[in-house]
């Protein structure tokens, strides 16, 4: 529901006194103002309920007149509601509860069954809490369904809060017939009450009572239905229900036992009068739990209805959300691929243009220089094309990356005087974008120098590449036939440009590096790094 929505129409959305104390000082204006006003509220509903008491009510007469008057012009009863519907729970029930235990005590009823006592009217209340926060039904009787809905839910709360009235009258030891009096009286008047008086209160003053708590306190959002709740709320009323069937129970039992100890006195009449009494409140208490058990369960009910809600909602808003971000991912891939092609694109004019100046050149070293470095910036370039046409960007396929490098290089430094077979033999991994091109740089390095130096005119040249993978370890060796390097190989990678950058690219890999050459035998390089 829009906001807009919710400030015109009076959802009952309590201020607690947790909330306004944790939200504002105890000094602060409305506070105090707030507090004083309701204090004052509970003096006048003391005031009021024992000044309007019935003498003739406290004296256990027949009339029934005298006690649905009590409770249908009660103004203690008709200012708690007001106060529990404009600002919820404790507002209402601390000056009900407190008028109810005078009423009780006053009577010279035991301050135990007193408290029981003054529960029954705060039952009644806590059914309306139940409903209007399970519910989201205005309150303020601007429309037929609001109207309904509180019809319904007084009728229900003022039978349940007339289970005090079997309480009253075991506690004073009235006949069947005065204790059905009694209840009649209490249920009819405080739901007369509540549709007559309460009921056109908050239709006139709830939208100013509404615009005064937006414009002084900073109002809390209406809480959402939870589990906790909702068990919270069933629990509270399935055992104020119980305490009051054990109580009538208790009390009908210790009315039947007197009227059994009265034995010289009391007659057949006597005793089945105390059974009925008994019998009244087992029926009404069974009818108050199948209505309270409706409630739960229509309550539970739009809980798992709110939850649907919330799931579909959800649920939509994860999918526009998942549309969004493969958007996203598309566009980036695209903007990848342009980019890796558009580095291999530049790196290729690079290596035009060296292969122009090579052209052009006349003396043969400066041929062999733009060869070489034509090769090295081949060997980039292709590790970029390979993850442009690869579908993912952070890694490649090793064997396919070292075969296509091999071949680039081999190809690039073949001469027609040389005859050189080039073999693989190996095994595939993926491996990470950060890792291929010194993987490339130094594999091409390898075999500039086999192709320039190891051969020289040899028949049946050969250059073997093989990679073994072991637990997240990749070994990559390079072997050749040729004639080998010299002895003092330190002493040579310290004049020789191709051996410094294979050393400084291994170390790039963090691989460990080993060089096995004799004179003769041919050259092997060996390679060995994780692939993490």
């Amino acid at each position: 529901m829009s906001i807009k929505s919710e400030k015109n129409n009076a959802f009952w959305q309590p201020l607690t006194f947790d909330v306004l104390l944790s939200r504002y000082s105890i000094l602060n204006k409305r506070v105090w103002s707030v507090l004083a006003v309701w204090i004052l509220c509970i003096f006048f509903a003391l005031y009021s309920t024992i000044y309007l008491l019935p003498n003739e009510w406290m004296s256990l007469s027949n009339s029934r007149a005298d006690v649905m008057n009590f409770f249908l012009f009660n103004p203690a009863l008709i200012l708690g509601l007001l106060l529990f519907f404009w600002f919820g729970f404790e507002w209402g029930f601390i000056p009900i509860f407190l008028c109810s235990f005078v009423i009780a005590f006053h009577s010279s009823m035991p301050w135990g069954w007193a408290l029981v006592f003054a529960g029954a009217f705060v039952l009644g209340i806590a059914i309306c809490a139940m409903a209007y926060q399970g519910f989201s039904i205005p309150y303020d009787l601007k429309s037929f369904k609001s109207i309904a809905f509180f019809i319904s839910i007084m009728f229900i709360a003022s039978i349940a809060s007339s289970l005090g009235s079997f309480i009253w009258s075991f506690t004073h030891q009235l006949s069947a017939s005065e204790t059905l009096m009694i209840w009649k009286s209490w249920w009819s008047g405080s739901f007369i009450q509540a549709v007559v008086f309460t009921g056109p209160i908050l239709w006139i003053f709830t939208p100013a009572i509404e615009k005064f708590k937006r414009k002084w306190f900073q109002l809390p959002e209406r809480g959402k239905l939870s589990l906790k709740w909702v068990s919270g709320a069933v629990t509270s009323i399935t055992a104020a229900l119980a305490l009051f069937i054990f109580s009538g129970k208790y009390l009908g039992k210790l009315r039947v036992q007197e009227v059994m100890a009265e034995s010289q006195t009391a007659t057949v009449v006597d005793v089945i009068n105390a059974l009925e009494s008994f019998e009244i409140i087992s029926w009404i208490s069974i009818g108050i739990i199948l209505v309270t058990g409706y409630g739960a369960f229509k309550l539970i009910g739009g809980w798992n209805q709110q939850l649907s809600t919330e799931v579909k909602n959800r649920t939509q808003q994860l999918q526009e959300s998942q549309e969004k971000l493969q958007v996203s991912l598309d566009e980036k891939k695209m903007l990848l691929e342009e980019i890796h092609h558009r580095v291999k694109n530049n790196m290729a004019l690079v290596s035009a243009l060296l292969e122009l100046q090579e052209q052009t050149s006349e003396t043969g070293n400066n041929k062999a220089l733009f060869k070489t470095a034509r090769a090295r910036i081949k060997s980039m370039a292709l590790a970029h094309e390979v993850l442009y046409q690869n579908k993912s960007f952070s890694s490649i396929s090793m064997k396919d990356y070292l075969k296509r490098i091999s071949e680039l290089t081999h190809r690039s430094f073949s001469y027609k005087n040389k005859d050189i077979d080039l073999t693989f033999d190996l095994e595939d991994v993926s491996i990470e974008m950060s890792k291929s091109i010194p993987l490339g740089l130094v594999i091409n390095e390898i075999l500039i120098n086999a192709h320039k130096h190891a051969f020289n005119g040899q028949d049946n040249a050969r250059i073997e590449l093989e990679s073994t993978v072991d637990n997240e370890m990749i070994t990559i060796s390079v072997r050749d036939n040729g004639v080998g390097l010299p002895k003092d190989i330190n002493e040579m990678g310290k004049k020789s440009l191709g051996m410094t950058l294979i050393k400084k690219f291994a170390k790039q890999l963090k691989a460990d590096l080993s060089i096995e050459s004799e004179k003769g035998q041919g050259t092997m390089f060996r390679l060995a790094f994780p692939n993490s």
